[in-house]
């Protein structure tokens, strides 16, 4: 049987451990976030073939010494180097943040916790207020959508021609995003992972900021219109989040390895 080992402090990897054992997989967790000699002893003693490490990088990763030949590691960001460095052992690498049926599940997660956050931050209703959504990615077309779907008035604001034209095609106001665009009614939803937010452009529109640190506010700026939400879906949906990271890799393992690393897997 393949077995699995599952490391983060994050909760939706605790119970996306669960997940796998209940469904017969057999699996270990770890609640860590660095290579500690406590995640040592379990390498060692495990020897695991499909390892599921957090979202984040780690604070140290783990040396590629400690992983069996031939086993599958899943993880969100990590440097270019350790990538390599796996490469050159033969252990497959698939960052399940980059695979399209992991990102747009989770981007129609992070939508419903926005909601949740714009209900218990404003305690007003959607309906019939206008919501700015800056970028028009997966998570920006959730949000777009859910929105929409809630009776707001939704003004997309992105950089990319592109972008706008399909914006404008299904329906929604358009805004051209540069150094002088400004924001004068409603909420203002950032999804864009970048720093490009003059808080003087934005004056007292509420800012909820649903993209990664850190943030979108120029260095320096501060406002107190502005809060960020960082992993929204582990925080608010933490068992559906589990899921949808679960059902990702072991579709990936189908795909990367040719056989599931589940119950089902051919004894070593």
């Amino acid at each position: 049987m393949t077995k699995w080992l599952v490391v983060g402090t994050d909760q939706r990897l605790r119970i996306a451990n669960e997940l796998l054992v209940e469904s017969g997989i057999d699996s270990v967790y770890i609640s860590t976030d660095t290579f500690d000699d406590q995640l040592k002893q379990i390498l060692l003693e495990t020897k695991p073939d499909c390892l599921l490490l957090p979202l984040l990088s780690m604070k140290q990763s783990i040396p590629v010494e400690y992983f069996k030949e031939g086993s599958s590691v899943y993880s969100g960001n990590t440097s270019a180097e350790w990538r390599q460095e796996l490469v050159e052992k033969s252990i497959r690498h698939i960052n399940y943040l980059e695979k399209e049926q992991f990102i747009w599940r989770n981007a129609q997660l992070t939508a419903e916790a926005f909601v949740h956050i714009f209900y218990e931050q404003t305690k007003r209703q959607i309906a019939g207020k206008h919501f700015y959504v800056a970028g028009f990615g997966r998570v920006g077309k959730a949000i777009a959508h859910t929105l929409h779907q809630l009776q707001a008035t939704v003004t997309i604001v992105a950089r990319s021609e592109e972008q706008l034209a399909e914006a404008g095609v299904l329906g929604y106001n358009t805004l051209q995003l540069n150094e002088t665009t400004m924001f004068t009614n409603g909420y203002l939803v950032n999804t864009v992972p970048a720093q490009w937010l003059d808080t003087k452009r934005s004056g007292s529109v509420p800012v909820f900021d649903v993209s990664s640190a850190p943030g979108c506010l120029k260095q320096g700026d501060s406002s107190e219109y502005y809060t960020i939400h960082l992993k929204l879906p582990g925080k608010h949906f933490p068992r559906d989040a589990a899921a949808v990271l679960v059902d990702a890799v072991l579709r990936m393992s189908i795909d990367e390895r040719g056989t599931k690393c589940s119950k089902e897997s051919e004894s070593d």
